[in-house]
This record gives structure tokens, C-alpha cells and sequence, in this order.
């Protein structure tokens, strides 16, 4: 018996959410139906057991639950197996059924704090949670965020709206809601806004956080940002349990897999020093892509195999990451093995110019990507076959900054010749790809394309040509 079973009316959900922080900031393992399960026998049944397995129930007495049929059972079942009780009262009067206990008296509603006496009467009843064993669950989910169950879904607001955070934002006007009640202000640093989503999408409510415009947006910000939004949940909704997010960086001329362990470092940072919800209790990044959903997964396996802080969950994919006090990280030594994602010294990187195709998508991430890597660089793609200013000149600063340049010249795609006319304008050494029976448009200053039938093929030809550059010192 470890935890603190509440029973409350539905109705009441706000404030029980609200008396959850206050416990579980007080070390209390706290126990709820917020399933929102049509009753039904597994449903009593899974109701039956945590109170059984309870060590106190707090029974939330207000004018609404004292309605409640369910409440009774949950009260009866309790003094059946002779689980201490403690009322709170809410609103209305004390209920005479338990006029044999003193009740906290907390009708300040979400103003409310808990007395010495009721965390004190808790404490001999209900043992603790230690600093530091605090547990986090982390998950990768394949799926649309717009239809994904969370308390929150949080996005980037980068001066203007991006994939994912313009779609949600697209269905929050539909519904009625102001652009600036989810827009923060233009200009204002760490700004962010926190907004109900009226039904718009399955969260009930969006946080939207300040970040730099996307030619400036790169690993370290991804890192900080995925910090901001942790803090700025802290503050504006520090009973937040479950959190959604989406990737950051693919698409955008990042490094998928860099981009990825920026923001799990970022996450990291946030949960060792503090700065999150009281109340937090899962993240979850959500992707719609299943092939890439798949790959960020196998990376993260990869990172956090043999981490004493991070170990895998039974029910699905996942690992619940302990948490450390605000200090004691440091204090231990214990750190991410991805920390050091998103850090200032920044990477050398390659840019891979490859159509948005679908047919060439394996080219990219299993021929391309692998001896990329190999060689120490990260790997970096533009996705978007529409390039906007704001992405054309992100990828114009990576490709002037770029060790090398991978052109992929299979269906003479324009944005591809463009980009690879600017790398070679930049003497940027370049690599050509295309498959066989392509025919190139131009000579390109007497170097010949590396033709290939298979990806595998793509992997030796590009592993062998980037050693030869290596061995030449342009790499």
C-alpha cells in the first residue's frame, strides 16, 4: 500500500487535478479515475483494486459528489477494507455520513493549500517518494497530434506557422479561437501562450512557445526550446500530466537523429534541474510519419542502452526516465548519454541534396545517411519540395557551412540543381549519386555522377568516395 487514492465527482475534475499537484509535490504517490471509462465490470474492477492497494483515500465532498453513486461505492469499499479516510470539502456543507472524521477544509477551491495537520496525518499513513525517484515516462508514437489524447500540445511559433503547429493552428480559428489568444507576441523573448482548444483538436488545450525564425532555429535552439516548453507548462498549467509534442529539425535541413537527442536533452535538462510541471507525468512525441516514428525509436534505443537513468516500460514502447532534484544531477555526476546534442560546439555536417520523392526516400536514409554518420558527420536534407524563403535560406547557410555536398540527381529536380549550383559557386567539395540510366543534365566540371542499381550500392560508392576526399584533406 503506497499511493493515495482520490474519489471525486467528475465535475469536480479541475479542482481534483489542482489537490493532485498539491499532493504529489508533497512526495505522495496519488492514484485517479481520469480514464474517463464507461463504467463496466473491469472498470469497477480496476477501481476495486487501487483501493485496495491504497494506503488513504481522500474523498473530495462537494455539492456534486455528494450526488454521486460512484463516490458511495468508492467510500463503502474503503471502510469495507478498513482504508483510512480524509474529506476534503469543496463546497456545500460537511457530509453527517463522515461527521466522525475531521475534514481539510479547502472551499478556496484552487486557492486552496494544504494544512500542516492533514500532511502530517498523511505521512504516518502513506509512505514517500525519496529525492530523486521521481519517474517520467518518455514515448515516441506514431500518429497525427491533432488527434492525439494529452493534456497539452505544444508547439513552436517561429515568427510565422510551420507544418504541424499551422495545421492545429488552421483547425483553432475554424473553431472560433482567436489568433491571439495561441499567438505570443511577435518579438518578446521566451513568450509563449497557453490556450484552451475548444474541441479544435483532441487536446484540450495548445501551448505555443517563442522560438527563432527557422534559418536560425538549429540544434541548440531545438534544445532550448524543449526546455521552455517544460518551464513554461510549470507556470501556466503546473498540472499537466501528459505532454505531446512533435519533431523538430526533420525537414527543416537538420540532422534527424541530432535534432531528435537535442530535444530528449532538452527534456533532460528540464526534468534534473526542476523546471517542470509538479504534475508531469508522460511525454510523448508524436509523428506522422510510421517509417520515421520506427527510426526515432531504434536511435533512442541505441542512446540509452545501458543508461542507469532511463529503463524500458512493458505496456508498448517507452522508458521511464528517473528524475534528479534541482542540483543533484550535477551533484551525482549522472547526465544524458545525448546530452551532448544541441550543445554551442556544433557538429561538422554534410548536406544531402535529394528529391522529395518518395521512391528515393529509402536512397536517402539507408544509403546516404549510414556512411554519413560513419565518417562523424551529421546529415542534413531539406524535405520540402516547395522551398520558402525562410527554409531556401536556412539551407543556404548549412550548405555554406557543409564538409560536403551529396547531390542525388536521379529525375533532374530542380531544387536540386539549384542547391548544387550554389554549393559548387561556394567550392563546397560535392558528391554526385544517380541511378543507372539517368542522364545528367550537365557536365559538372568534369566530375561524373556515382552510378548505382541498389542502396547498397549507394552505401559502398558513397563510403568509398567520402574516405577518398578524406584522404585528399578536403574532408
Amino acid at each position: 500500500m503506497s499511493h493515495i487514492f482520490i474519489s471525486y465527482s467528475k465535475q469536480d475534475m479541475e479542482f481534483m487535478r489542482y489537490l493532485r499537484v498539491l499532493l504529489e509535490a508533497e512526495g505522495f504517490a496519488v492514484w485517479v479515475d481520469e480514464q474517463g471509462l464507461t463504467p463496466s465490470s473491469r472498470w469497477w474492477k480496476m477501481i476495486e483494486q487501487n483501493i485496495e492497494d491504497c494506503a488513504a483515500l481522500i474523498v473530495i465532498m462537494s455539492v456534486n459528489s455528494a450526488e454521486s453513486d460512484w463516490v458511495e461505492r468508492e467510500i463503502l469499499l474503503a471502510e469495507k477494507l478498513k482504508r483510512p479516510l480524509f474529506p476534503v470539502l469543496l463546497s456545500g456543507e460537511a457530509w453527517s455520513r463522515l461527521a466522525n472524521i475531521q475534514y481539510e477544509d479547502m472551499r478556496a477551491g484552487l486557492r486552496a493549500k494544504l494544512s500542516a495537520r492533514l500532511v502530517n496525518s498523511l505521512r504516518n499513513r502513506v509512505p514517500t517518494q525519496k529525492a530523486g525517484e521521481r519517474e517520467i515516462r518518455f514515448s515516441i508514437e506514431h500518429g497525427d497530434i491533432s488527434t492525439f489524447e494529452a493534456d497539452v500540445a505544444a508547439f513552436k511559433y517561429a515568427g510565422t506557422f510551420h507544418g504541424a503547429d499551422r495545421a492545429v493552428g488552421a483547425r483553432l480559428v475554424d473553431v472560433g479561437v482567436p489568433v491571439e489568444a495561441f499567438v505570443p507576441e511577435k518579438g518578446a523573448i521566451d513568450a509563449y501562450r497557453y490556450t484552451p482548444t475548444q474541441g479544435a483538436v483532441a487536446a484540450p488545450h495548445v501551448l505555443y512557445v517563442v522560438t527563432p525564425i527557422l534559418r536560425h532555429f538549429g540544434y541548440k535552439q531545438i534544445r532550448q526550446f524543449a526546455v521552455r516548453v517544460l518551464e513554461a507548462l510549470a507556470e501556466a498549467a503546473p498540472h499537466t500530466r501528459h505532454l505531446a509534442m512533435t519533431t523538430h529539425g526533420p525537414g527543416m535541413s537538420l540532422d534527424e537523429q541530432e535534432a531528435l537527442f537535442s530535444q530528449f536533452a532538452g527534456f533532460m535538462d528540464a526534468l534534473n534541474t526542476g523546471s517542470i510541471p509538479p504534475g508531469l507525468r508522460h511525454i510523448t512525441i508524436v509523428e506522422i510519419s510510421k517509417d520515421r516514428s520506427e527510426r526515432l525509436r531504434t536511435m533512442i534505443d541505441n542512446a540509452l542502452a545501458g543508461a542507469e537513468y532511463a529503463r524500458k516500460v512493458t505496456d508498448g514502447w517507452g522508458y521511464m526516465l528517473r528524475t534528479l532534484v534541482a542540483g543533484e544531477a550535477a551533484a551525482t555526476g549522472e547526465t544524458s548519454q545525448v546530452i551532448s546534442a544541441g550543445t554551442p560546439n556544433e557538429k561538422p555536417h554534410a548536406v544531402a541534396l535529394v528529391p522529395a520523392d518518395g521512391d528515393l526516400e529509402d536512397v536517402f536514409y539507408y544509403g546516404i545517411q549510414s556512411p554519413v554518420h560513419a565518417m562523424g558527420l551529421l546529415c542534413e536534407r531539406v524535405e520540402d519540395a516547395l522551398l520558402s524563403e525562410d527554409l531556401f535560406e536556412s539551407a543556404r547557410q548549412r550548405i555554406e557551412t557543409a564538409h560536403v555536398v551529396i547531390a542525388e540527381l536521379t529525375g533532374a529536380d530542380t531544387n536540386v540543381y539549384l542547391q548544387l549550383g550554389y554549393a559548387l559557386g561556394k567550392a563546397r567539395p560535392v558528391v554526385l549519386l544517380a541511378q543507372d540510366g539517368q542522364t545528367v543534365r550537365f557536365e559538372l566540371r568534369g566530375q561524373r555522377p556515382l552510378f548505382y542499381r541498389r542502396i547498397k550500392d549507394v552505401e559502398a560508392l558513397l563510403a568509398g568516395a567520402l574516405d577518398h576526399l578524406k584522404a585528399e584533406g578536403k574532408l
